[in-house]
């Protein structure tokens, strides 16, 4: 009788062995819901950081335009209106189409002597205004082609009446960007 006991002690601590050994069916989805919530909260946020990656070339590009139209106007005491006005500050670049993958492979066009009041960006995602409004020169850099509706615009602006200059950069997607008031 004793040794039956031992045998019935021994089945049972292996049963709750084998038994504890595996996760169980809830156990199991409550890790894959957990799992789903975090990837719903970072995958749209990985997908934003390039768009705003690639705003940040804009905006760059934007605010050595507007100190080069700063330049550009202590010295000759006019605004700037064009490409090669501001070219003599900076190098104005950029890619003779709209589309990143052409541009990944061309090469960036010269724009330094160019009468141009627009062009392409470098990169091939944003188009660059240029437009002259009394004392000021407010320069756009627009999400454009394929990138159109995908991207984040920037804005800014030179006063010549103030000195002051100012880069806004977009929070929401598509071709509209904030107004600059400088």
């Amino acid at each position: 009788m004793f040794s039956l006991k031992k045998k019935l002690i021994e089945y049972l601590a292996t049963r709750d062995e084998r038994q504890n050994s595996a996760f169980t069916l809830v156990e199991l989805i409550v890790v894959v819901v957990i799992i789903g919530i975090l990837s719903a909260i970072a995958i749209p946020s990985f997908q934003n950081a390039g768009d705003k990656a690639k705003q940040k070339e804009a905006s760059t590009l934007v605010a050595s335009y507007a100190k080069a139209a700063q330049a550009y106007f202590t010295e000759y005491s006019m605004n700037a209106e064009r490409a090669r006005d501001l070219g003599q500050y900076v190098a104005v670049t950029g890619c003779s189409k709209l589309d990143p993958n052409f541009c990944k492979t061309a090469a960036a066009s010269n724009l330094t002597n160019s009468t141009a009041t627009n062009w392409n960006s470098p990169s091939g995602y944003f188009q660059i205004y240029l437009q002259r409004s009394g004392t000021r020169l407010y320069i756009r850099a627009l999400p454009g082609g394929q990138y159109a509706n995908a991207g984040f615009g920037v804005s800014g602006c030179y006063n010549s009446a103030t000195g002051a200059a100012k880069v806004v950069e977009a929070t929401v997607k598509g071709r509209s960007v904030p107004n600059v008031n400088c």
